[in-house]
């Protein structure tokens, strides 16, 4: 009998908000889209209510990892942020972008926020442009001061410094070899001492936010909401830690509408936000059903409830960044440093009966190094144009997988033990998985964790056997840190000379992204052929919404795990919605 699952809390945190309800995340595939509403004029006012699976760990990315910092997504701002008009934009954009997950990154997708244009030149400088007349919220001690690039300058430096900062702990050698300067109050320079660093600083050139100098210095840091100081579209009125977040639309938002009939028209529209903790997934599909919350965001099982809703709108994607099983390859001595072994544990997993069986067939087998998504679609390799040795690892072959294991030297297999996350998401499948490897001799022991130990081993890859991990998302791919590094997402210890030479000629050819993306694609075979992750089957979600929410099409992330910086587009049709409620 298939039990209930609940979506595990790191799967929020890594991924931002391909889980939101929850965040994570990433990987667009829509199953509907919006159409351009009759020409409707937006109208401003009302609420727009959400759902967090749980409380935001801090109000401070140079604190708490950017991504987790869900606040910060409303009230502060990047230097640039995903281009609204690229994606449906109400009907009225380009469509290049679904913006439904967070792992967009790429050059041409990009607009301004705080700067309003940037000059790249060659990879050892970036010249950002800031626009004038932003301003910061109307608090002390800025009390409404004008944003400046010793602002910008400082903001970065502080994430190259602060103890706990993300860019400073995963990127220390571009936080050494990067120099930022501010020539005048609205220019900002970035030089770049090794060029080599280039691609590391646009990965991360979307993923930290600016603050006022002047209130750092004051309070140390915004950790606490009552300091919150930002640029952006709303500020935090109220916090009350397992109930809500609260924000207010800023008077004072420099932004405006780009596109469609409110062209022009400042930004926001709505007069408030709220975001709900509800961690309990019924109460929280509850609170949708009945119109307390707007925008739902669930998985597959829940998903067939608001289907029969007709009135709803939804999307149907795929996430990124779960659903692997690194393994010890750097050990000689371990069975995962022979290709065959690894090849034969993908042979001895049926991984269509998981995708039908436990996801009931709403999903993907092919999800590593990345999860399709329509911004990457030039990147991805679709698993039916892939050689034929690599089709068939996704094709249950118990008998070729016993003749592997005997070529390689285990004709009686070998016991091995896999750290997860303590959470049916993983140990269900990975129940699944013991049972299909125990055909083949393969002695699986599942040693789930709590969340902050297994987070802990993620980090520190510091496992002997296997491990059920993340995985970047797929602007991740012009750094190579899902096959390549030192880093946490290279679960598998690979150090293949091929792909380290495949990764060092996509950071060379690299702003070029046409030339990146053919050298990454001519890459994946290979990659793929040496299995050196176990990937399982991804599952859909879906995202659902009333139909008063306007201007809507099931939108996430306006580039890099920027999460709700769409709310300040979104309107709402208050007589609708009364009238749909009974009100």
């Amino acid at each position: 009998m298939r039990q209930k699952r609940v979506l595990p809390i790191a799967i929020v945190l890594f991924m931002v908000a391909a889980l939101i309800a929850s965040l994570i995340g990433t990987g667009g595939c829509a199953k509907t889209k919006e159409v351009a509403e009759s020409g409707e004029r937006p109208l401003y006012g009302g609420t727009l209510n959400m759902a967090l699976m749980a409380d935001p760990p801090g109000f401070d990315d140079a604190v708490r990892t950017h991504s987790s910092v869900y606040p910060l997504k409303l009230t502060h701002e990047e230097l640039w942020e995903g281009d609204w008009t690229k994606g449906n934009a109400g009907g009225y954009g380009t469509g290049e972008c679904d913006w439904f997950v967070g792992a967009n990154n790429r050059l041409e997708h990009k607009a301004g926020a705080l700067a309003e244009s940037w000059e790249i030149q060659g990879k050892d400088t970036v010249i950002f442009h800031l626009r004038k007349g932003v301003y910061w919220h109307n608090k002390p001690p800025t009390n409404g001061r004008e944003v400046t690039a010793e602002d910008v300058v400082f903001s970065w430096n502080r994430q190259c410094t602060a103890t706990t900062a993300y860019i400073r702990t995963a990127y220390p050698k571009l936080c050494a070899t990067v120099d930022v300067s501010a020539p005048d109050p609205y220019t900002v320079v970035f030089k770049f001492n090794d060029p080599n660093q280039f691609a590391n600083w646009f990965t991360m050139s979307e993923y930290w936010y600016v603050y006022p100098k002047d209130a750092i210095e004051e309070f140390g840091n915004m950790m606490d909401w009552k300091n919150s100081i930002g640029s952006g579209p709303f500020t935090i009125t109220d916090y009350v830690a397992g109930n809500m977040v609260a924000f207010a639309r800023n008077p004072n938002y420099w932004g405006k509408n780009p596109i469609g009939p409110g062209k022009g028209d400042q930004l926001p529209y709505v007069d408030e936000m709220k975001m709900f903790v509800i961690p309990d997934d019924s109460t929280r599909y509850a609170a949708f059903r009945t119109g307390q919350i707007d925008i739902l965001t669930c998985d597959w099982e829940a998903a067939p409830e608001f289907l029969a809703m007709p009135q709803l709108k939804y999307v149907r994607y795929l996430p990124t960044g779960y659903n692997v099983i690194y393994m010890r390859t750097d050990k000689r001595d371990s069975p995962y440093a022979s290709r065959k072994v690894r090849q034969a544990l993908m042979l001895a997993i049926d991984h269509k009966k998981i995708l039908n069986e436990y996801y009931g067939g709403e999903g993907a087998l092919l999800i590593w190094p990345m999860t399709y998504m329509k911004e990457y679609a030039d990147v991805y390799v679709p698993l039916e144009q892939l050689p034929k040795s690599v089709q068939e690892q996704f094709e249950y072959n118990p008998e070729k997988a016993k003749q592997l294991l005997a070529e390689a030297g285990y004709p009686n297999g070998f016991k091995t033990k896999v750290i997860c996350y303590m959470t049916r998401y993983q140990t269900d499948v990975l129940s699944m998985v013991k049972d299909m490897w125990a055909k083949v001799g393969v002695e699986l022991e599942i040693e789930p964790k709590d969340y902050g130990t297994w987070l802990s081993i993620c980090v520190r890859r510091g496992y002997d056997d296997m491990l059920m991990g993340t995985y970047a998302g797929a602007n991740s791919y012009i750094v190579g840190v899902n096959w390549s590094g030192s880093g946490m997402n290279n679960g598998s210890y690979i150090d293949d000379p091929v792909l380290n030479d495949t990764r060092d000629k996509i950071l060379a050819a690299f702003p070029n992204e046409a030339e990146a993306d053919r050298i990454y694609r001519d890459m994946v075979p290979y990659l793929l052929d040496q299995a050196y992750v176990i990937q399982l089957p991804m599952h859909y979600l879906y995202r659902f919404w009333w139909p008063w929410v306007k201007n809507y099409s099931g939108e996430m992330s306006l580039g890099f795990w920027n999460e709700y910086n769409f709310v300040k587009y979104v309107w709402i049709d208050q007589q609708m919605k009364n009238s749909m409620l009974g009100k």
